[in-house]
């Protein structure tokens, strides 16, 4: 039982200190119905609790059903009466690999990068 309790430690505090790589701005564009639109992702780790909002053109969406594992996390976004879920990967290079289901556009996948 000695053993294995500095392992668990261990692991919790890896995976907190992935999930606290999180917080911060990240932007990407997205082909939209008039050409390239800017996307802004605001994630901010409260506790184990990921909240957050993303910024268009259209106006500003809070996320939700936020779920943090590691590196990987997930989000969903309410527009026009639709759910829109987000899988994402915080990558070694300090961006995001996120993958979008339920769009309006269809399924897509995008890179955000941090920004200062």
């Amino acid at each position: 039982m000695k053993k294995i309790l500095p392992v668990i430690m261990f692991l919790l505090m890896a995976s907190s200190c992935f999930a606290a790589g999180i917080d911060g701005t990240w932007k990407t564009k997205m082909q939209g119905q008039d050409g390239d639109m800017e996307l802004t992702f605001v994630f901010k780790m409260v506790g184990e609790k990921l909240t957050g909002t993303i910024k268009s053109p259209n106006g500003d969406m809070e996320i939700s059903n936020t779920k943090v594992n590691g590196k990987e996390f997930s989000f969903e976004v309410s527009f026009n009466d639709m759910t829109i879920k987000h899988k994402c990967i915080l990558k070694e290079d300090d961006t995001i690999s996120l993958k979008v289901e339920g769009s309006p556009m269809g399924d897509s996948e995008m890179i955000l990068k941090r920004q200062p």
